[in-house]
């Protein structure tokens, strides 16, 4: 059996994984890190991306995340994200929904907060991207 270590994945109305994984990969505004067994402690965040990690078992596995803080210590990461979904739990009309009011509001950025319109334009796609992925 491979290496593990616990990873938490919460958001603040509910824990959306607890178990032991091999490896994960996010996404922060340096690029791309990955962490694994014995990874030495850091406090990090992250970007919304597609997560990706392999479970104990060997699987590997997606889901969106929302920005998030990260924190590694003793064999354990804990993501506290905004929002994390497996691509199972994500409404893609909604997203799609969301997505074309960004690019609205891109599009009259004089009456919205342009960088609150950027970053739900990026999430919606995250969230498609990932929904669309597994078809």
């Amino acid at each position: 059996m491979a290496n593990t270590f616990l990873l938490k994945i919460i958001t603040p109305g509910r824990e959306v994984y607890n178990d032991q994984v091999e490896k994960v990969t996010l996404k922060s505004v340096d690029g791309e890190f990955q962490v694994l067994a014995n990874h030495q402690s850091v406090i990090s965040s992250t970007i919304p991306c597609i997560a990706k990690f392999k479970d104990a078992k060997g699987n590997d596995e997606e889901l969106f995340i929302s920005k998030s803080l990260v924190q590694v210590n003793n064999n354990e990461m804990i993501i506290s994200s905004d929002a994390a979904e497996f691509e199972e739990d994500i409404d893609e009309v909604r997203a799609e929904r969301a997505l074309r009011r960004a690019e609205d509001r891109l599009k009259n950025s004089e009456n919205y907060n342009k960088g609150r319109a950027e970053a739900a334009f990026f999430r919606a796609k995250q969230r498609l991207a990932l929904k669309k992925s597994n078809r």
